[in-house]
This record gives structure tokens, sequence and C-alpha cells, in this order.
């Protein structure tokens, strides 16, 4: 799961300078697909991540 966190801590990085809209198709793909460790510290301040750049938009 740790690798799975980094790699999707790049993808929102990388949106947050992009804004690109076939990535955020997969990085909130991504997000569902955690949905199972969704009350793990790590996955929620992940989504709280993707959710801010959402707001920011």
């Amino acid at each position: 799961m740790d690798a799975a966190l980094a790699v999707f801590n790049d993808a929102v990085s990388e949106l947050h300078g992009t804004r690109g809209g076939g990535g955020m198709n997969i990085v909130f793909r991504a997000a569902r697909e955690m949905r199972p460790w969704r009350s793990e510290p790590a996955v929620q301040d992940a989504q709280d991540r993707l959710m801010a750049l959402m707001e920011a938009t």
C-alpha cells in the first residue's frame, strides 16, 4: 500500500501543476481503488490532497 500511495501522491502533485483532464480521470479511478483502505490515515491524507486540489480549481 505504501508504494501505491507514493505513486498516487506523485500523480496528484503532477495534476496540481498541469490540471490535465485525462490525468484527473486516472487519479480519481485510483482513489476509488483505495476505498477499502479509506480508514487508514495515509489514505485519508492522500484523498484529502485530491479534494483540496479539486476545490482549488
